[in-house]
């Protein structure tokens, strides 16, 4: 258990559980350290009252967490993080609106927004492309990236053909994934 210090946070917890655990059941309330009696008491506090008792030390308050519960919140917020900074890496280096809305369910003028905002200027028409030889080279370089993941296969793509913008790769992939 992680004690709370802060009188502030000891208040709103206070609170929090003397407004919450009024609909627990008696179990809950037992499980939690508080009994029936004290819950009682604690409802009928002013909120002077309140305050003084969150002031207290010799009341201890603490924070438990679910380690499991825990675990899968930090790689949802690691997987979040690393959606939006591949999300931004494909926007900065040329990404097409219909890429972006393909991959990363983001809207044409979301897009367009978020080019402005990272200064990715790009080049309104058709993308000019290299020739055969280099298409077919960089085609070659799309087949040998074992993932399942789009977004994941275009992003090593780039990352071993830096001179060319994320749209090109896009359209010499489409090109070549066509004449299959």
């Amino acid at each position: 258990m992680l004690p709370v210090v802060d009188a502030q946070v000891r208040l709103v917890l206070l609170n929090h559980v003397a407004v919450r655990l009024a609909e627990a059941e008696p179990t809950a309330l037992h499980a939690a350290g508080i009994e029936n009696e004290q819950l009682a008491r604690l409802r009928q506090l002013s909120a002077l009252d309140l305050n003084r008792l969150a002031a207290m030390r010799d009341l201890t308050i603490g924070v438990t967490f679910d380690a499991a519960g825990l675990n899968a919140g930090l790689r949802a917020v690691a997987l979040v993080n690393e959606a939006n900074a591949l999300e931004a890496y494909f926007i900065r280096h040329g990404a097409s609106w219909r890429m972006m809305s393909a991959l990363f369910k983001i809207r044409r003028k979301v897009t367009l927004k978020r080019r402005r905002e990272y200064g990715a200027w790009r080049p309104s028409g058709r993308l000019p492309l290299p020739v055969l030889a280099t298409r077919e080279r960089i085609f070659r370089a799309w087949l040998t990236i074992d993932d399942p993941s789009l977004r994941v296969r275009y992003y090593r793509l780039h990352q071993q053909l830096p001179q060319f913008s994320i749209a090109v790769l896009e359209a010499i992939v489409r090109e070549f994934e066509a004449e299959r």
